[in-house]
């Protein structure tokens, strides 16, 4: 009898889950005001393009800090507060949320990849001539000895998907060379590895979450031997290239994927809800600072993360009409990541003061290089996407379909 229990249990957790989860859920949505709930389900309106941008200025003012080092009080207060939000791990979140959705809206294998370069490449390509303006500024004496290979094989790995290796004449430069770009790989790893996730995996399916959930927890398990474990030299070496891979990382960019794909069940956890998910957060972290545990940054646990994905997410799908109102759909969170550490090398090699105003200057000037970017160069090209997700707007105003709206 006790085994007949035992076998029962699963199937009475079960159907208890299946009862109880729709119905808070359903109870959730009918608490939901206005546009926020009429809107939600329309991927078109979000506030993502302003959290990407806020995610890339956490990005660029932890580097100008720990960089140009501007003193006082503020400065260890902004780097002590932005710690808790750290914006590589929000930009994985935001990438498996849209760019599973966007996989799923693309016709054909070709057109998700077309528009996955177009969105990539002739901003990064841009940026790359921009370097080499930077270094010709710096001084060619500056560099180390440059070879015919060491160049072509630099230039052809900025040109492609390996950003994150570095030219050894480089490295006399104290900062490198936009070190920060080391996430390009990452993210064009996602890109490629997605569809092949979709397709094996098969997320549509009844065990699809699960499997998800087994490549999740693999994908955690590199990360903590990566951040706990204490290496060989030669484990080092190693531990550094997987570093560099999206190995430690998928598990982050399966959060932002399985919560789109699961969407019809967690959005009344979410929507409106963003005062609840920011104050919970909020408390863990105090928590955490009490009792001196580090979030992790860019190796970020999951008792923070899963948290601030909720946060994340409950903020783009509240008042979702913000970040157009505000941004006049001008996305220029990639040029600020592109180029602001471009910007604070210059400043270095320059030999400008470490105070407050160079931390600013190099602020603002990423700032109106990401606009240039944006207009001359990224907005373009993605107005060649087919069937995009979000068609790309004149940033004239808010679309007539949803101005109307409440």
């Amino acid at each position: 009898m006790a085994m007949r229990l035992s076998n029962r249990i699963p199937d009475m957790l079960d159907t208890l889950f299946h009862m109880v989860v729709p119905r808070v859920c359903r109870k959730f949505g009918e608490r939901d005001i206005g546009s926020s709930e009429e809107l939600a389900s329309d991927w078109r309106v979000n506030n993502f393009d302003l959290l990407r941008l806020l995610a890339a200025l956490q990005v660029a003012v932890v580097h100008g800090i720990g960089i140009l080092n501007p003193t006082g009080y503020l400065a260890r207060l902004l780097g002590a507060g932005l710690d808790r939000f750290p914006g590589v791990p929000i930009f994985f979140v935001i990438s498996g949320i849209l760019i599973s959705k966007s996989y799923e809206h693309s016709d054909s294998l070709r057109d998700y990849l077309r528009n996955r370069c177009l969105r990539i490449f002739p901003g990064l390509w841009v940026c790359l001539v921009v370097s080499v303006a930077v270094i010709l500024a710096l001084g060619v004496g500056s560099l180390g000895r440059i070879t015919t290979p060491d160049w072509l094989l630099w230039w052809a790995g900025q040109m492609s998907i390996f950003q994150n290796v570095r030219a050894a004449f480089l490295e006399p430069l104290s900062t490198g060379l936009n070190r920060s770009l080391w996430t390009i790989p990452v993210e064009l790893e996602f890109y490629i590895v997605l569809p092949a996730l979709y397709g094996i995996l098969r997320p549509r399916r009844r065990l699809g979450n699960m499997r998800l959930l087994a490549i999740a927890l693999a994908s955690l398990a590199v990360q903590l031997l990566i951040v706990n474990s204490h290496p060989s030299v030669v484990q080092a070496r190693a531990y550094s290239l997987l570093g560099a891979t999206l190995a430690p990382y998928l598990w982050m960019f399966l959060v932002g994927v399985s919560i789109q794909r699961n969407w019809s069940t967690v959005r009344g956890w979410l929507i409106g809800r963003a005062h609840w998910w920011g104050l919970g957060y909020l408390i863990l972290c105090a928590a955490a600072r009490w009792l001196r545990v580090d979030t992790g940054g860019n190796y970020m646990s999951p008792v923070y993360l899963l948290p601030l994905a909720g946060l994340i997410v409950s903020l783009a799908m509240s008042a979702p009409q913000l970040s157009d109102r505000i941004l006049r759909h001008h996305d220029v969170s990639y040029g600020l990541y592109l180029y602001h550490m471009l910007v604070i090398d210059l400043l270095v090699g320059l030999a400008a003061p470490s105070a407050w105003a160079s931390f600013a200057a190099a602020i603002i000037v990423s700032l109106g290089l990401a606009a240039l970017s944006w207009t001359l160069i990224e907005k373009p090209y993605l107005r060649g996407k087919r069937r995009a997700l979000r068609a790309v707007s004149d940033g004239s105003s808010v679309p007539a379909a949803y101005a109307r709206r409440p």
